[in-house]
């Protein structure tokens, strides 16, 4: 009886730990090899679309002379992710410890994915 309370006491012991401290982990999704981005051939930076589309760019970039390519692509290519880009998250999507563990056992839905099967951004 007394190793079943041992085991009751773990049990609860760990999911305490989690509740508390599993905000506090974040686990990173990387970006999906087929998403779009923008890039720039002369700067070797590649762009969000989101950030392109929606104007939130600096008046100074030439939107003009952009190419679309996977990030799989551009990688390759040794194109680097522009910093503001990369402030704003939106080559990440991030989870708490404890979400991945409530969806992983399918106690919560999975938010909707930031980025469609074809690599298209959904926004």
């Amino acid at each position: 009886m007394e190793k079943l309370y041992a085991i009751i006491a773990l049990i609860i012991g760990i999911s305490v730990l989690i509740a508390l401290f599993g905000q506090l982990i974040m686990i990173n999704k990387p970006i999906p090899p087929e998403a779009i981005v923008y890039v720039d051939e002369k700067t070797h930076f590649y762009y969000a679309p989101p950030y392109i589309i929606g104007n939130k760019y600096p008046s100074d970039l030439d939107v003009s002379n952009l190419k679309a390519m996977t990030i799989a692509e551009a990688e390759s290519n040794n194109y680097q992710p522009d910093e503001k880009c990369k402030e704003m998250g939106y080559f990440r999507v991030q989870n708490t410890l404890k979400d991945t563990i409530l969806l992983k056992i399918g106690l919560i839905e999975p938010p909707p994915s930031r980025w469609n099967p074809d690599g298209s951004w959904n926004w």
